[in-house]
């Protein structure tokens, strides 16, 4: 079966911006929009998990991390979207934990 993924880095970009589109390149809500809600849905018609690379960007913010995974959890449930996505990162773990505990308000 073949793996649904998104390796940010190369995939969008390693410079990430910041919340809106109107802020800058590379946003949370560009890549929400034309990446990561397209890819959560193949995988959900898939019935797969979407692998997440996060190493290869230079970092992730939290207004970046909330307009992207943010918005996932909000539009498709916290749970549906902690049971699909796997995170890739040796690098980034910190993040991870950012993401879920205060964004997603899971441990």
């Amino acid at each position: 079966m073949e793996e649904v993924k998104i390796d940010i880095a190369i995939d969008f970009s390693p410079k990430l911006g910041g919340r809106w589109e109107s802020l800058g390149p590379n946003s949370g809500e560009k890549f929400y929009k034309e990446h990561l809600k397209i890819k959560f849905e193949e995988a959900i018609e898939k019935e797969v998990k979407l692998h997440i690379y996060m190493d290869g960007a230079r970092g992730y913010g939290s207004s970046f991390l909330d307009q992207s995974f943010g918005e996932l959890a909000r539009t498709f449930g916290v749970k549906k979207v902690n049971d699909t996505l796997i995170f890739h990162t040796l690098a980034f773990k910190w993040n991870l934990e950012y993401l879920k505990n205060e964004i997603w308000g899971i441990s």
